[in-house]
């Protein structure tokens, strides 16, 4: 009898963890396929956690909110001795305010706001990558924007995916 019960434990415990591993993997799916449609996966991954598009969103604005801030302050130390790094220091300064305000249309449920902020600050970022590629410069603040030009144009699409 002891043995008999052993084994029906035993089973059940299996069935469990084939129940749970077949549920992980599905989340995990949908997860995938949430980064997977976005122009720059490997970007997308770290700053996703889960399947939902608008708390994927409102996380991957979060993160480029943190991501300007730092490339703020590093522009900021460069900004006297270079005409391009000063025009990319205030367009930082607008993409900031922009993602703010994406962040409070995303609160409120308004996406369409969301989507036109999110776009502002793509936008933002690609005036100051390309002031950088205009006057052939190649410089750590320029590279931070570039990512965050990757970042924020994962960003949009996701909240495109917003229901």
């Amino acid at each position: 009898m002891a043995s008999r019960n052993t084994i029906q434990m035993h089973l059940t415990t299996i069935i469990a963890i084939v129940i749970l591993l077949a549920a992980s993997q599905a989340t995990e799916a949908r997860f995938t396929k949430l980064c997977a449609k976005t122009a720059y996966p490997t970007l997308c991954r770290p700053l996703v956690k889960g399947p939902n598009p608008r708390r994927a969103t409102h996380s991957t604005i979060r993160a480029l909110e943190a991501k300007t801030n730092l490339a703020l302050a590093a522009s900021a130390r460069y900004k006297n001795g270079n005409p391009t790094v000063a025009i990319c220091y205030a367009t930082l300064v607008d993409a900031s305010f922009n993602l703010r305000n994406a962040r409070k249309s995303i609160r409120k449920r308004n996406v369409m706001s969301l989507k036109m902020f999110l776009t502002a600050a793509v936008s933002d970022y690609g005036v100051c990558v390309n002031g950088f590629i205009d006057s052939r410069q190649v410089n750590r603040v320029q590279n931070a924007v570039d990512e965050l030009r990757k970042i924020g144009t994962n960003c949009l699409l996701l909240a495109t995916m917003i229901r």
